[in-house]
């Protein structure tokens, strides 16, 4: 598309190319040129007048500079050809950068209008996960990763659970950025147009582990291979229950549980001992209390505002786990 409007033949466009540089990684969108094209054009026109400005600025101090026994020049307080150059030319070029930044712009922001599949996206502290549902798979599934097939559009519908806070979900090779807002939905849509392995990063603070916030996206050429990897990235029906359990702890309770007996600021109880627990009651915050049994687990993972243990902040959000990931954590839990 760039080479089409001609727009990458402009002079000193060294990313016009897939190649990548200093600046940015290669290209592997189709957005991905039209970003940068719209990046370079006002970065040389920041660089032309910056030199130009302060170049003028450094030749007018010395051609004008306090001499002994120079006389002042009488000069002119009004030109009007002068004038009329330095509001046409900047306003020219403004309306030049608004024009080729709202045409990208409105690229980036419409996909195309039929063949998009939809990719649901779920950020939470301080992970990601991808929800692949519809054809060609007769159930849905769940993956760290983001699989997808080269030159295939696709929309990703982002969202974020009601108790957790804002992410942002950045990929620099795509050149794409969109928020996950809690409690809405937003939409972004590419189209990627290389296979491999690309970063995926939250760019919008999101607490303590925010740094760690990353993930990868995987790019292959064929359907049955994006369907291979989806399948067999996560199938919690193939896993042992002893396996299960602490994968499921890894991936989703480190970040606010220890098993040690430490703390995290901010974080819920320790799991160390939970099995000691088994069968006794618990007082939550509110002065109620149960007993610890496989219903208070379910509760605690589907509704943790529920029952908010005593002494520590109502800050858990919720999981939707099935029946088998249920069993392998409260599994796991009755060992701790």
């Amino acid at each position: 598309m760039m080479a089409d409007l001609g727009l990458g033949k402009l002079a000193g466009l060294p990313l016009a190319q897939s190649g990548g540089s200093f600046w940015f990684p290669p290209q592997s969108s189709t957005v991905a040129a039209g970003s940068d094209f719209t990046y370079f054009v006002v970065l040389w026109l920041c660089i032309i007048f910056f030199v130009g400005i302060c170049g003028a600025t450094l030749y007018f101090m010395v051609k004008y500079r306090k001499r002994p026994g120079h006389k002042e020049e009488i000069t002119s307080t009004h030109n009007t050809k002068l004038e009329l150059a330095w509001s046409i030319i900047p306003l020219i070029l403004l309306l030049v950068v608004f024009g080729i930044s709202t045409y990208w712009y409105l690229e980036m922001v419409n996909p195309p209008n039929s063949g998009v599949r939809e990719i649901k996206v779920e950020a939470s502290q301080w992970k990601w996960r991808f929800k692949y549902e519809g054809a060609p798979f007769t159930k849905s599934w769940t993956t760290k990763k983001l699989y997808l097939i080269k030159d295939k559009p696709y929309q990703m519908i982002m969202t974020t659970p009601d108790r957790d806070v804002i992410h942002s979900m950045f990929i620099p090779a795509f050149r794409v950025k969109q928020d996950c807002v809690p409690g809405r939905y937003n939409k972004l849509w590419f189209q990627p147009t290389e296979t491999g392995e690309f970063d995926l990063f939250c760019t919008e603070y999101c607490g303590r582990d925010h740094s760690e916030m990353i993930t990868k996206v995987v790019v292959v050429d064929t359907e049955a291979e994006w369907r291979r990897l989806v399948e067999s990235e996560y199938d919690p029906e193939k896993i042992d229950l002893e396996e299960l359990g602490p994968m499921i702890y890894a991936d989703n309770c480190t970040s606010c549980h220890t098993l040690d007996g430490q703390q995290i600021p901010g974080g819920g109880p320790s799991f160390q001992g939970f099995g000691e627990r088994w069968g006794k009651d618990r007082k939550f915050a509110d002065g109620t209390s149960r007993v610890v049994d496989e219903a208070y687990v379910k509760d605690s993972l589907e509704t943790p505002g529920k029952n908010v243990v005593e002494g520590f902040p109502n800050a858990m959000t919720s999981f939707n786990f099935n029946e088998k990931e249920r069993e392998a954590i409260i599994a796991f839990l009755r060992k701790q």
